[in-house]
């Protein structure tokens, strides 16, 4: 009997055990003043710091905030939105260095250093001239020297032959360089191709060739006339059409003068294009005008009183 009574004891005991809430554990009625406990859903966020993330929560939502509407995150302006703010002068990134004024634009000129024949502006193609009338002086003095062994002030007192300059300047004007091939302002070839181009290099060749043979001659026997001076002999080289010209020598002035409009005269006249207005106008006056007052002296003295002599002559060999 009293075995009976200890069973039924325990059997009690383990049934108010397995009716009592663990600890820390209210029941429905408790928490919710006599209303059950709901239960949570399963994606709903954990108190517990520990709790184990899903792996679909580490996206591009959790990570940058709530997509906006236009598809960007909160906070973070649209590409679109943000150029239209810098055009209506709101600040953007980059703003400041848009905004300042770039260290290789052109400075505004006007009037007379403004002006332009084709391609570039006159105050600098005046500047090629002096340089071309050096390089004259030098390639005949070259050719000198190598004949008779001395170098002379070809009949002026500068070392500039302004003929060499005006010639380089004309030729300009109504041909361009070989590489654009024009008659004055008609462009003679306006498809580029190779055989184009093969046919601007002989065109420009042949016509600069007639003017350099023809032109010799021609200027020459004028002065001759006129004057009775003989500027230049040619007598001893062969293939020669007159004292005044051949054909070796007016091909190798083509040939110096094609290399240079070809090769030299375009990146020259870019850099010469870059000096500021007052030096390249202080060169023009400084050198330009003695040049032309030297040249205009040659020629009347020539052509007026005949007088065509050396002023000084350096013998070399």
């Amino acid at each position: 009997m009293k075995k009976q009574t200890n069973a039924r004891a325990e059997e009690g005991a383990a049934e108010r055990e397995r009716n009592l809430p663990l600890s820390g554990e209210k029941s429905g009625e408790e928490a919710g003043e006599g209303r059950p406990a709901q239960e949570q859903p399963a994606n709903a966020p954990s108190d517990n710091p520990f709790a184990e993330v899903p792996s679909d929560a580490l996206s591009e939502k959790a990570l940058f905030g709530k997509p906006s509407a236009n598809g960007t995150p909160d906070g973070e302006q649209p590409a679109k939105e943000r150029s239209a703010s810098a055009k209506e002068g709101a600040p953007c990134e980059g703003a400041a260095l848009s905004a300042e004024p770039s260290a290789s634009a052109e400075p505004q000129r006007k009037g007379f250093f403004a002006f332009k024949v084709f391609n570039y502006r006159l105050v600098t193609l005046l500047i090629m001239c002096i340089i071309m009338s050096f390089i004259g002086f030098v390639v005949e003095n070259v050719f000198r020297l190598a004949r008779d062994g001395v170098i002379n002030s070809r009949r002026q007192f500068l070392p500039f032959l302004f003929a060499y300059g005006i010639a380089v300047f004309v030729m300009y004007v109504f041909l361009g360089t070989p590489k654009e091939m024009r008659f004055f302002l008609w462009k003679i070839f306006k498809k580029e191709s190779k055989l184009s181009a093969a046919a601007k290099y002989t065109l420009y060749a042949l016509i600069l060739f007639c003017c350099i043979f023809f032109g010799e001659v021609l200027f020459g026997t004028f002065v001759e006339w006129v004057s009775g001076v003989v500027l230049w002999d040619y007598t001893g080289i062969p293939l020669r059409f007159t004292k005044y010209t051949s054909v070796p020598t007016a091909l190798g002035l083509t040939a110096g003068i094609m290399l240079f409009m070809r090769f030299v005269f375009e990146p020259l006249m870019n850099k010469l294009d870059k000096l500021p207005d007052k030096v390249a106008l202080g060169i023009d006056i400084g050198l330009g005008v003695p040049i032309v007052i030297d040249w205009i002296v040659m020629l009347v003295l020539m052509l007026g009183f005949g007088i065509s002599k050396n002023w000084w002559m350096v013998q070399i060999f």
